[in-house]
């Protein structure tokens, strides 16, 4: 999985007031001078105010009489995390209920993890509370659904994207209950453990490039150019995704990344540069050769050198947008880029955002978009903590890790 979920874990560790909760939203947005942005230290993509945990109270939940439901299940098998650090496997986890009209229970087939769920527990980051329940992306069936909900069903096969604030949402548990605009159902033609890696890198790098990069959508007219995206860590997984929606959108695509992984990564549609045996000034000379004054968008998936480094390559006439995905800390640029901060969270606080999940399914289900490599794990929750030392080694080259729970 990408640096993307990877900030740096010394600075998102740090606790916020509530005053600076209040005004999280406003951390990394670029404040413009005459001629330059000073850009403010990133945070976890996943929420701007991250926040340590402390020992209290699962508070009491209230369900609302649901449209349609099957037999409640009063308790469940959760991975908890229990204190910093350290995970508890118990049976007897309060099973989630619906506290909104809105609310969809999801029985959990597959989750998918991620850098970001180890780090947090490793460095007490993104845990509002010990026990929690951590994991942020799953594909299962609908078990229950509140009165208001539309569009999907009792027995409908789903997958989603959720948020941490919400201990009932944390994918490592046998059900899991978020907003239903959050919920989109699975394409026909693809198993639960490949959907259950759609909720962070595809989703991730659908928004950041349609949402925040301006790249056209596949859907929307076609369209040519002669500018380029540059994706920094091309073969990770949200790397993988980036570009060929870079590349349906009409952009040409050029990545960083290993020896290893560059012909995975060129048959993806990019043009390459390897790092291998390189410095970072080698690379952007390489990088230029091949764009020339045409890199006019730019994901980095590593972090803060290679971040500053790719700021290097970008036209120095044209406007450029560019997501730091990582953490990065303050930078001087050039006025007419536009760094932009990718908050994932706007998936889930947004109902509008569905739209971005409905466009993902479509290039899935017409066959356009090819999925990551998956290493499927076995064994249900007791195989996530394992899953997860997977991961934290290191050197993926491109492989997605999902753990079964079917």
């Amino acid at each position: 999985m990408s640096a993307l979920l990877c900030g740096i874990p010394q600075f998102l560790a740090r606790r916020k007031s509530k005053a600076q909760e209040n005004t999280a939203y406003l951390e990394g947005v670029p404040v413009q001078n005459e001629k330059k942005t000073v850009v403010s230290a990133k945070v976890d993509p996943f929420d701007s105010a991250s926040s340590s945990a402390s020992t209290i109270a699962i508070p009491p939940t209230t369900a609302v009489k649901p449209a349609e439901k099957a037999p409640e299940t009063k308790s469940q098998r959760a991975l908890t995390v229990c204190s910093k650090g350290k995970y508890a496997l118990v049976d007897d986890f309060p099973a989630p209920e619906l506290q909104h009209e809105q609310e969809v229970v999801i029985r959990n087939y597959a989750v998918g993890l991620n850098p970001i769920d180890w780090k947090s527990v490793d460095y007490n980051f993104c845990l509002p509370a010990f026990p929690w329940v951590t994991g942020r992306e799953m594909a299962g069936v609908v078990e229950r659904v509140g009165s208001e909900v539309k569009g999907c069903k009792v027995g409908d096969r789903v997958w989603t994207s959720t948020y941490y604030r919400d201990a009932r949402a944390g994918c490592f548990q046998e059900l899991v209950t978020v907003p239903a605009h959050t919920v989109s159902h699975i394409p026909s033609n693809i198993t639960f453990e490949e959907a259950a890696c759609l909720g962070v890198a595809a989703l991730t790098a659908g928004m950041t490039l349609w949402k925040w990069l301006d790249v056209p959508l596949p859907s929307a007219p076609a369209v040519t150019s002669e500018e380029y995206l540059l994706v920094w860590g091309g073969s990770a997984v949200t790397g993988q995704f980036a570009i060929q929606m870079a590349k349906l959108g009409g952009l040409n695509v050029i990545a960083v990344c290993s020896e290893r992984t560059k012909s995975m990564t060129e048959e993806l549609g990019a043009k390459v540069v390897t790092r291998d045996g390189k410095s970072n000034e080698e690379i952007i000379e390489e990088l230029r050769s091949i764009a020339g004054e045409n890199i006019t968008r730019v994901i980095d998936l590593v972090g803060n050198s290679t971040a500053v480094a790719a700021l290097k390559t970008v036209s120095k006439t044209k406007p450029v947008h560019f997501a730091p995905l990582a953490m990065m800390k303050d930078q001087v640029v050039e006025g007419h880029i536009t760094v932009h901060t990718v908050e994932m969270k706007r998936f889930v606080l947004d109902e509008e955002s569905d739209k971005w999940s409905q466009e993902l399914n479509a290039l899935i289900e017409s066959g356009k978009l090819r999925l990551p490599k998956i290493e499927v794990m076995n064994g249900g929750l007791e195989a996530v903590e394992a899953g997860l030392e997977r991961i934290k080694k290191g050197d993926m080259g491109g492989v997605k890790v999902v753990v079964s729970l079917a």
